[in-house]
């Protein structure tokens, strides 16, 4: 059987309440008297209970996790989301938290589900769920989408910045006509690149050049050539990790840098473009839930909604030597 509190304070010969201040460093108990209870429960083998300590903050130790119920969604996308749920699981667990997950078509689920937030990582799910966790006081953690509940957390994930730091980068290197490949769809997240990317391009005065790919990427040889065609001496690879339009150019015959610059958005294995020298910015939406309990606290706090932004960088490759 587990050590209790009242095992230690027995042992010791004090109450449990001094015991719970002891093993706490609260109170004014004397020094020698403090280290004492320490080493008895030591001695016993003593470990806090942190259910029970959750249960006395009004905390169950459990994330809830929206997952959309669409069996179309495409095979990159549900990778994409399977990574968001590792993610979690693994944060959650370093954290001493469980994870339930709820499908985002039945926010009447909430009612009976024992959780402290709940987590939206992706905006393009139905949006239900959340204003029925708000009218019941959850907390709501999300990414990409401003959360403008009173205990709430934002957590923006640098996409828009990741943009538009390749558009500078490549313009400071002489590139006049940059061309844009996004995902053909209404993801958010590539909303956000497509908005940065027309909004850089108005603002400096530049045709826009964007190319759309489907989600298997059967287009993206056609997207590569169609944006070769327009003018285009660089290219934004919105949509890939880099590799595969590494190669769908290697194939073209042209050379990079020489012939054309390349900037490929990396959310996974950067290390490779980095072999490939393909110059590329790194975004971490992985980083996310670590983000969320780190801002736990202050999130649940109920002073306003709380925004917080994930790292990102650029590296450059030979693509911009």
């Amino acid at each position: 059987m587990s050590v209790t509190l009242r095992d230690v304070a027995e042992r010791a010969g004090v109450s449990t309440a001094a015991t719970s201040q002891a093993l706490n460093d609260r109170g004014s108990l004397r020094p020698e008297t403090r280290a004492r209870i320490k080493a008895i429960a030591a001695e016993l083998g003593y470990t806090p209970n942190r259910n029970a300590a959750a249960l006395r903050r009004g905390r169950t130790l459990s994330i809830g996790f929206v997952m959309a119920e669409d069996a179309a969604v495409s095979r990159r996308r549900a990778v994409q989301r399977a990574r968001q749920l590792n993610a979690l699981v693994s944060a959650s667990a370093a954290n001493g938290f469980t994870v339930t997950v709820l499908p985002d078509s039945r926010p009447d689920l909430l009612a009976g589900a024992h959780i402290d937030v709940l987590y939206f990582s992706d905006p393009a799910d139905r949006r239900e769920i959340l204003h029925e966790a708000a009218s019941r006081g959850i907390p709501v953690v999300a990414s990409d989408l401003y959360v403008a509940s009173t205990s709430g957390l934002s957590i923006r994930t640098g996409y828009g910045d990741a943009v538009r730091a390749a558009l500078e980068l490549l313009a400071q290197t002489g590139a006049e006509r940059i061309g844009f490949i996004v995902d053909d769809g209404e993801i958010p997240r590539d909303q956000i690149g497509e908005s940065a990317y027309l909004a850089w391009t108005t603002v400096r005065s530049r045709p826009p050049l964007v190319a759309r790919v489907d989600a298997d990427r059967h287009r993206l040889a056609r997207c590569v050539r169609e944006l070769l065609e327009s003018g285009a001496d660089a290219i934004v690879a919105f949509c890939e990790e880099g590799p595969e339009i590494y190669l769908q150019l290697e194939a073209t015959g042209l050379v990079i840098p020489r012939d054309l610059q390349l900037i490929a958005l990396c959310t996974t294995d950067c290390a490779l473009n980095t072999r490939l020298g393909i110059s590329h910015v790194c975004v971490h939406p992985d980083a996310a839930p670590a983000l969320m309990f780190a801002a736990l606290d202050e999130a649940g706090a109920g002073d306003g909604p709380v925004v917080k932004d994930l790292p990102w960088e650029i590296v450059r490759g030979s693509t911009t030597r």
